[in-house]
């Protein structure tokens, strides 16, 4: 016998208001959840996951605005309801959790005071137990020595750890319908699993109906039986996990299965750079902070010339502060860099501003990374402003030569980045790194926010640049399968130290530290669902 519904979506239909009217955003989308049932609504970015979860609780953004259908939530008509029954049902009956939860946790506040907040506001029990029951749920989720912790505030707390937070938040009053929007990407694998291990066990102890929306058909395996296939704002397949992944109906869904990289996906091809002097090398760098903490400890490597070095570790293993030490941005405790033979000492030695130009970074967050008041010509013109004495008109001309090898159109130029997809400002900000004709780019999980399909692209393009402009990439990631494509050999770090180096080939074949295998062994594999 079937477990009875607790979430129907009916025909809901989205849109967003301009001036000629609505122009439709989400058309049509039927879904339902019965109790305990977990489904994974997928899709590229943009394709409208993110709105259609918002907008069952009604907290759409503006412009946008549900143009048709009905929500029923246990049979009450969630877009018909009032307001004030609606701040009743939020948090108590229908809850949501999002990918970032930094941004959602108040940075002055203690998270204890933002957990008692959460609970007291559906029911008023009195400060010291709602306080009592704050730390409950922090020991519920995972955070070891909760009493203690309940004190401090979200900037103390590891990505990991804040996602708990927020997952304590959202199942304080063990509401009937979970919405977990991308909880798991920015995390690193060992992380992730843990997170979905959480999220499965509070399920199964609450009775939940869960709706995980992600862009990782591995993560949608791992821990849903259902899947919805969203494209361009409609579901064209839903099914049994297993049916999907295995067999799918529809051309978009091969698409997305044909995009995503894992570690059955063959690597690139692009040996290792065997020969030759090391273009940039770390000899026992060590970085300790006043806390007394190594956040690096005696690291050595060298990344040859025309080489890409894979660095992967979970969050806290050392892998940034690394990187702000290659590139000169921070002060080694110990130990020193060399470039192209040079001793390197941040801001000092040789010509500083020569090495910014031959050294340049891609960061995580695509739009984060980039000035939103200034256009992307702008944006991609300011190195060739600060480092060079181009005229203006020349620099224009050099900005539409470097969209066009970043595979944009020179009327890209004159759009700010609330213009573009993620994709496109993940390219935006490789055309400003490579602007210089730089030879060291460091690649700090440049893909890992963006879905499937972008990635792909994204990585193809690097290979591409690479082989045309001899780059030298250090490519940073917690993600395994993603290393093993693009980059023939790999270091793995942990706890502020280098355990186990090799190819790619060796590694993930035979590897010899504990720690890589825990990582090899928590990466969800598409083929395998709950």
């Amino acid at each position: 016998m079937s477990a009875p519904e607790v979430l129907r979506v009916e025909r809901l239909a989205i849109g967003v208001r301009h001036r000629g009217g609505t122009r439709g955003l989400v058309h049509g989308v039927d879904l339902v959840l019965r109790r305990g049932e977990r489904a994974a609504l997928v899709g590229e970015s943009g394709s409208g996951k993110t709105l259609t979860a918002l907008s069952i609780s009604r907290l759409n953004p503006e412009p946008t605005e549900v143009t048709g259908g009905r929500v029923l939530l246990n049979g009450t008509d969630l877009l018909a309801a009032r307001e004030r029954e609606l701040e009743r049902i939020r948090g108590a009956r229908l809850a949501m959790i999002y990918q970032d939860p930094f941004t959602c946790l108040n940075p002055v506040r203690t998270i204890g005071s933002q957990l008692v907040e959460a609970i007291r506001a559906h029911e008023p029990l009195p400060t010291a137990r709602a306080r009592a029951r704050a730390v409950e749920l922090l020991g519920e989720v995972g955070v070891a020595d909760p009493a203690s912790r309940v004190g401090d505030y979200p900037h103390q707390f590891s990505g990991g750890m804040r996602q708990r937070v927020m997952i304590a938040m959202a199942v304080c009053r063990a509401p009937e319908v979970l919405i977990a929007d991308e909880p798991t990407t920015a995390l690193d694998v060992t992380t992730q699993a843990r997170i979905l291990r959480l999220l499965d066990t509070l399920a199964r102890r609450h009775g939940m109906a869960v709706l995980l929306i992600t862009h990782d058909l591995a993560v949608a395996a791992a821990f849903c039986r259902r899947i919805e296939v969203m494209r361009e704002g409609r579901i064209v397949e839903s099914g049994a996990v297993s049916r999907v992944l295995s067999a799918p109906a529809h051309a978009y869904t091969r698409q997305l299965l044909g995009a995503a990289i894992t570690l059955d996906t063959g690597p690139a091809e692009s040996g290792a750079i065997e020969e030759g002097d090391p273009l940039i090398e770390a000899i026992g760098l060590t970085r300790v902070f006043g806390t007394g903490v190594r956040a690096v400890d005696e690291v050595s490597l060298a990344i040859r010339r025309g080489e890409t070095l894979g660095l992967v570790g979970e969050s806290g293993s050392g892998k940034s502060t690394l990187t702000q030490l290659l590139l000169g941005l921070d002060t080694p405790t110990a130990g020193r860099v060399r470039y192209a033979g040079t001793p390197l000492d941040p801001l000092t030695g040789a010509d500083p501003r020569q090495r910014r130009r031959e050294m340049q970074v891609v960061l995580q967050d695509p739009v984060g990374s980039l000035n939103r008041r200034k256009t992307v010509e702008q944006i991609v013109g300011l190195p060739l402003r600060v480092h060079t004495r181009m005229t203006k008109p020349a620099r224009r001309g050099r900005v539409a030569e470097l969209l066009d090898l970043v595979g944009l159109a020179a009327t890209v130029g004159t759009r700010y980045p609330r213009e573009l997809s993620g994709g496109q400002c993940q390219r935006v900000n490789i055309a400003r790194a490579i602007a210089l004709d730089p030879s060291f780019l460091v690649l700090d999980e440049a893909v890992s926010a963006v879905d499937v399909v972008t990635r792909a692209r994204i990585l193809d393009l690097l290979r591409e640049l690479q082989r045309r402009l001899g780059l030298t990439y250090l490519f940073v990631s917690h993600d395994l399968a993603v290393v093993r494509y693009l980059a023939p050999r790999l270091a793995v770090m942990h706890r502020g130290r280098i355990v186990e180096s090799g190819s790619r080939e060796r590694i993930f074949a035979e590897p010899e530290h504990a720690h890589t295998r825990a990582l090899l062994a928590a990466v969800p594999r598409p083929g395998v669902s709950r």
